[in-house]
Formats: structure tokens, C-alpha cells, sequence
């Protein structure tokens, strides 16, 4: 079962603390239980308790703009408490889950400032590790509101945060931590479950006094803020013209590079025959040139279809600064390569297969969700498959064309690299 609270009626300067809050948030104890008793409560009754934070691009084709129409949780960012159990224990599982949201005063700083400093060791020790997904984030960052969020509670922005309330004084973070849980339940809350027919009729009937028991409402309104809001927050301190590129200095001797440019607007053909492009360079170009001849342990792009971008970065690469031209390189080499019909089919029969891999009931569930709350829209989806598999090497060629010309355009740049690594652009050495 999901609970899940708006966290856009909070103030953009509040989500730095969020990724804090869904650490902590079932972690401190609650009510007369201290954090030992509550995890053997939750051990006893549960198959797992957690709080995730959520958030994603909506989709914007028509059949989307109608399904939002009147409807103010569409496209928003959520605070989710997750918790699993088995159908006898439904009820137990509630009441904890009820225990929690309304009875958490996060009163024992010391286990609050135990979990800041460990969740501020591991996003340090993750950085190299998750390099790609580091730098995949900074180049996304300035493309919407909810990349830039994405980078606030996942990225290099989260390591200071991070940082930060692990150093300063854990009082004065346990009272703004009291204060976010308090706001976030008054901005009301959906409620999903993923069950067969008898789960749901078993918690639909204990749903009604748990709804009483912790107040829930319909989502309220979201805080008025802009999407600068947000980028300024994921702003990071250094010296250098960041439109050459943003360069991440480590003491480690590989480095990670990526690039994030536009792609055609989804729903389109173009947009379609572009995931096949990405599919293909992956497995084709991008592999010859960075992995077999630069030596860098991995080298991939793809597309993230509702933003309208496609995203290009390495693994562990020995010369991350070079790496962004030479896919640039490969992107204008599509461009001038026409596949045969078996290579386009292979690539197409490729890429297809991605989206029909099977999913665990959980899976699914959490799919239906995340479609649910963003306007992703099942006859769009069709319409996308349909496209795909009748694409034409032609169409293939033009989207590699269209994908040249984008990155001639504008291409956001990000490197993680060792100090050693000669660079342009606007560096920063990170604090690890």
C-alpha cells in the first residue's frame, strides 16, 4: 500500500531537507515506541516500511491534456510511505502505518544525527561508484522543473545538503524536520494498493477508519513557485563558464562524462525512431569508440521520451573530457548511414523488447501508479509501440539527422573526473 502526501505544498527551499525527512521518517520511533521497538513492531507485522520521495515528467500529448483536465494531483512531486504485508496482517499493518505518520516527533537526535551522518557517508561513497548517474543528473538538471528536482533529492545538490545537516546542530533539524511532517499532512494524501481482489476488499473495508485515524484529505494546492526556484537550488559553487560544460573534480583516477541535448516531442515518430537511434549507438558506435578504442568501462545513451531529451554518458572513463565530442561524432556518422533493412529490424526487434519485459505484481502496481499520477496514457503508449515497430531505415536515418542537429544546438556537458583531468568550463572540486 501507498500513502502518498504532495510535497509541492512546501516551499522549494524545504526539499533539500526531504531527502533527510524519508530517511528518517520511519526510522526515529513513534509515539511510545522507541526506534529498536518500532523496527521489531514492523519486522513482526510487515514485509518492509519506507518512505520514498516521487516525482516525473507529465506527459503533455492530448489525450493527456484531457485526462488532467480537473484534476490538481496530476504532475506533482509526492512524499510516499510504502509499507507491504499479508492479507491477516492488513490490519496490524495499518495501525503501525497510522502509529507512524501521526505519532513521529523525531525526538531522538541522537539516532537522527546517526542516520545524517551515515546517509552522508554513503552519497559520498556512491559518487564514484554512480559517476554516470551523477553526471547523467547535473546535465538534466536545468531541462524542468522536475529534473531540477530530481538532482535536489538524488544528485550532487543532495551530497551538500547532505553534508550540511550532518554538520550542523540536529535540534534545530529535528524542529524543521517536525514542522515539514505537519505541513505535508495537511496538504492531504492519495491511497493505492497493489492486491489480488480479496486484499482489496480486505483493506478497502479497514480503509475508512484509517483515513479518519490520520485525517487524510483530497491533495490541496500546490505552493506558487517557479521552475528558477528550483534551478537555483541546484546551483553548486565554482570557478570557470559553465556553458563550456560543468567539470566535477574527485580525487579518483577514472572519470564519468556525460551530455544531455532535445529530442523530438513524444508521441511523435520521430521520437519513436530516436529510442531505436539510442537502442542502436549503445549497442553499435558508442561501444566501438569509447569501450574498445577509449577504454572506458561502458558508454550508453537513451532517450527520456516525456521530457524530450536524450541523455549520453560513460562509465569509468579513462578521458571523460574527450568523450562528449566523440558521441557527438557519432551522432553526425548516423546521420550519414543508411541500415540495411535486417540491421534496422534488428535494432528496432531490440529496443521493442525493452519495453514487454515481464513485471512482478509490485511492478506493475507501481507502474499503474506512476501513470496514474503523471498522464501517461495506455492508447499513447499503443500508438508509440505501433510507430516502432513499422519505423524505415529512412526514418531512422532522419531521426539520427534530427539528433545531429539538436546537439549542434545546445548540448548541456557535465565530467566527474581526477584533479589531473585538463578541462574547460566551470569547475568545482567536490567535497568527498
Amino acid at each position: 500500500a501507498d500513502i502518498g502526501f504532495p510535497a509541492d505544498v512546501l516551499a522549494p527551499s524545504d526539499y533539500q531537507l526531504l531527502p533527510l525527512f524519508a530517511e528518517t521518517a520511519t526510522e526515529c520511533g513513534w509515539r511510545t515506541l522507541n526506534w529498536v521497538e518500532s523496527a521489531r513492531e514492523t519486522a513482526l507485522h510487515t514485509g518492509g516500511f519506507s518512505v520514498s520521495l516521487l516525482t516525473s515528467e507529465t506527459s503533455h500529448t492530448e489525450r493527456a491534456k484531457a485526462y488532467s483536465a480537473g484534476k490538481n494531483w496530476v504532475g506533482r512531486e509526492w512524499v510516499v510511505y510504502r509499507i507491504s504485508m499479508i492479507e491477516e496482517e492488513c490490519e496490524n499493518a495499518l495501525s503501525l502505518l497510522a502509529d507512524c505518520i501521526t505519532g513521529t516527533d523525531f525526538s531522538d537526535t541522537r539516532r537522527l544525527q546517526d542516520i545524517a551522518t551515515e546517509l552522508r557517508n554513503d552519497i559520498d561513497a556512491s559518487v564514484i561508484p554512480d559517476g554516470h548517474d551523477f553526471a547523467a543528473l547535473r546535465a538534466k538538471r536545468l531541462l524542468s522543473r522536475a529534473k531540477a528536482v530530481d538532482e535536489i533529492w538524488n544528485g550532487l545538490t543532495a551530497l551538500y545538503a547532505l553534508h550540511r545537516y550532518a554538520e550542523d546542530d540536529i535540534s534545530k533539524t529535528a524542529e524543521a524536520l517536525r514542522v515539514m511532517l505537519s505541513a505535508l499532512r495537511k496538504g492531504g494524501a492519495f491511497v493505492h494498493v497493489t492486491a489480488e481482489q480479496s486484499g482489496i476488499d480486505g483493506f478497502t473495508r479497514l480503509l475508512p477508519a484509517f483515513i479518519a485515524r490520520v485525517s487524510l484529505t483530497a491533495p490541496a494546492p500546490a505552493y506558487a513557485a517557479a521552475s528558477d526556484d528550483f534551478f537555483a537550488l541546484t546551483a553548486i559553487d565554482g570557478k570557470g563558464d559553465e556553458r563550456y560544460g560543468e567539470v566535477l573534480m574527485t580525487s579518483a583516477q577514472v572519470g564519468f562524462a556525460a551530455a544531455c541535448i532535445r529530442s523530438s516531442p513524444y508521441g511523435s515518430r520521430e521520437s519513436a525512431a530516436q529510442e531505436v537511434c539510442a537502442h542502436w549507438l549503445s549497442n553499435t558506435l558508442l561501444w566501438e569508440r569509447l569501450r574498445t578504442i577509449g577504454g572506458a568501462y561502458g558508454a550508453f545513451c537513451y532517450t527520456e521520451a516525456l521530457s524530450d531529451s536524450l541523455v549520453f554518458a560513460t562509465y569509468r572513463d579513462p578521458t571523460p573530457e574527450r568523450s562528449v565530442d566523440v558521441f557527438n561524432a557519432c551522432l553526425a556518422e548516423g546521420a550519414q548511414m543508411l541500415l540495411d533493412t535486417e540491421a534496422a529490424e534488428r535494432a528496432i526487434t531490440g529496443c521493442y523488447s525493452n519495453f514487454i519485459q515481464p513485471k512482478s505484481p509490485r511492478a506493475r502496481g507501481s507502474s499503474g501508479l506512476l501513470r496514474t499520477l503523471y498522464a501517461i496514457n495506455d492508447d499513447d503508449r499503443e500508438e508509440k509501440m505501433r510507430a516502432l515497430l513499422s519505423l524505415t531505415p529512412q526514418e531512422l536515418q532522419h531521426a539520427f539527422a534530427l539528433l545531429r542537429d539538436f546537439a549542434a544546438e545546445q548540448s548541456k556537458r557535465v565530467i566527474i573526473c581526477g584533479q589531473n583531468v585538463k578541462a574547460t568550463g566551470k569547475m568545482t572540486i567536490l567535497p568527498l
